[in-house]
Parts: C-alpha cells; structure tokens; sequence
C-alpha cells in the first residue's frame, strides 16, 4: 500500500479537470520568469501601461496619473498582483476550453498564452500556418492536443500600426509553452492512453 501512496499522490497533482479557483506555484514562477518585475508603471512592447509582472494598467502609454496612483510596487505586492491576474485568466482559459481533459503542465501553458496576449486568443484562428481550420480552444476541446500545441507557435509577434514585427522574447515564450504542451499531452497518453490527432510529433523538445 505504501507503494500506491506516491502514485496515487502524483495522480492527484497530475489531473486537473476543472478549474479550483488556485493558481499553481509553477504557473506563477513560468510566467512571472517571462513577463520580469518592474516596480513602476512603464510602457509594455505594444506601447500599453503596465506595471509589476505584466499587470496591464490600461491600454495606451503610462502616465503621469499612473505614476501618482501606483507609485512603485514591492516585488511581495507585484507577485500577489500577477497571482490574482493569473486566477482571472486561468479562469478564462478554462471557460474556453469547457471541461477538456488538460493537465498541470498544459494549464501552465494555456495560461502563460493567455496572460500574454489575452484570453480571447484561444478563439482566434491565425492566418499564418499550414492548417489554420481551427482554433486552439476548439482543438483541446475536441482532443487534438498536438494540434493545439503547434498553433500557439504562430503568435510569436505583436502588430503595432497594422505591421507585425516577431519578437525574439516571444519566440521563446512560445516554445516553452510549447514544450510544456508536449510534456502534458506525453502524459496524458501515457495515464489514458488517447492517441496522436494523426499529425503529432511537431517540434523536438530541449
């Protein structure tokens, strides 16, 4: 019995079927490690008000009111700032993809997306890309991880002025999300035994 009590534990923290309102210390870390704590309001590559890790104060330049409202953040403050902001989005994430079965490394993922370029996203069908039939929440909800998975390496830019310029900081991101996707559908294989959408594989992971 003893035996069990580590595989049964690590069933438990593996399957996370629906959403329980706590953000994991993984997901913070991941996204606090990309989005960088900066104490006072300053301006994000897309030119909105941001503050602390990645909280967006508004759309548009910061400004003097900014700087009055918010002064400078304490890391211990900006950190309970993004844990709030990554509840909200979780939240958002699992709203779109309507009870699918999804584990910790890919709600790490599917948050880190989220929180960087919204929620809405998720529903977004990118032009870029071979076979763009489809949107990422559709395809986890509809079990075509891999699938899934391979589309969120398509937002590795921002459009300012109506021009995209791909980012070298996004590029990463999404290959780590993307790493995180690939551990989290190889686990669920592996406890569920669900198979390829019939175009797995994808990129290598490091």
């Amino acid at each position: 019995m003893r035996r069990l009590i580590p595989l049964i534990l690590g069933l438990v923290l593996l399957w996370a079927p629906a959403h329980s309102g706590a953000v994991t210390m993984q997901t913070t870390r991941f996204v606090a490690g990309f989005e960088g704590f900066v104490s006072c309001p300053y301006a994000d590559p897309a030119g909105h008000a941001t503050i602390g890790y990645g909280h967006l104060l508004h759309y548009g330049p910061p400004t003097r009111a900014d700087r009055r409202k918010w002064g400078c953040l304490t890391q211990s403050r900006a950190l309970k700032l993004l844990r709030k902001d990554l509840r909200e989005t979780e939240k958002d994430v699992f709203d779109r993809i309507r009870g699918a079965k999804v584990n910790a490394p890919m709600i790490t993922a599917l948050t880190s997306f989220a929180f960087n370029l919204g929620a809405g996203y998720l529903d977004f069908v990118p032009k870029r890309g071979k076979r763009p039939a489809t949107n990422i929440g559709r395809a986890i909800r509809t079990g075509r991880y891999w699938r899934a998975a391979r589309q969120m390496l398509l937002f590795d830019g921002i459009i300012v002025g109506g021009k995209r310029y791909e980012l070298e900081g996004l590029q990463i991101r999404r290959r780590k999300e993307y790493g995180l996707m690939v551990r989290g559908i190889r686990q669920l294989r592996a406890c569920d035994g669900i198979c390829d959408d019939g175009a797995g594989g994808g990129l290598g992971v490091n």
